[in-house]
């Protein structure tokens, strides 16, 4: 499986990967498209985002077992809530 955050390149202020934190902007809390997405979509988001921070392109390219593991979540609700993003 591959993913890969939207408009990544964006929001980015790291020459070197793997931070420590990532930032939230807060123009997130007006976006509609975000907040037209389920619950667990939206819950999700920002673990993706952390797992996408590893990375330079902010492509994550584990299967849907390792990003389940890594979120302590089942692969079910993992790809239920990936699938709307």
């Amino acid at each position: 499986m591959i993913l890969r955050a939207k408009n990544w390149e964006e929001f980015q202020h790291y020459k070197d990967r793997d931070p420590p934190w990532i930032k939230l902007h807060k123009r997130l809390l007006d976006d509609r498209v975000f907040h037209c997405l389920p619950d667990a979509s939206r819950a999700l988001a920002p673990c993706l985002w952390l797992l996408c921070s590893e990375s330079k392109d902010g492509i994550i390219k584990d299967a849907l077992a390792e990003i389940s593991f890594r979120l302590r979540m089942t692969e079910k609700k993992a790809e239920e809530a990936l699938n709307p993003l």
